[in-house]
């Protein structure tokens, strides 16, 4: 039988569907790797990994696992394409009005 679940992370909308299963325990993981990912990535919380690690900018720093791995397939992949993939863009995405979390626009 078919289980789905319908809630809200990272500003969009997540639906999970499970076939024969554990919907909770289903869902519960899923929002544990989601929450990971926001407390690592979110340019929008001022207590992320990635925001408090751009605050430090110019001095030595430890990553999580998460955020080197991430760093590290994003550098590659700048290397990789001559630079046509750029994971230095924040300032540009600023200025074209990306500034802020979805759920904070009308």
């Amino acid at each position: 039988m078919l289980a789905p679940a319908d809630w809200r992370a990272l500003g969009t909308g997540v639906r999970l569907v499970v076939l024969d299963g554990d919907l909770a325990a289903a869902r519960a993981a899923v929002e544990r790797v989601l929450d990971d990912v926001d407390r690592t990535y979110s340019r929008f919380r001022p207590d992320s990994e990635l925001t408090t690690l751009n605050a430090s900018a110019g001095r030595m720093r430890r990553l999580s696992p998460l955020l080197a791995r991430t760093l590290d397939g994003a550098l590659d992949a700048a290397r990789r394409t001559g630079g046509a993939v750029d994971p230095t863009i924040g300032h540009a995405m600023r200025v074209i009005g990306y500034d802020r979390d979805f759920d904070l626009l009308a």
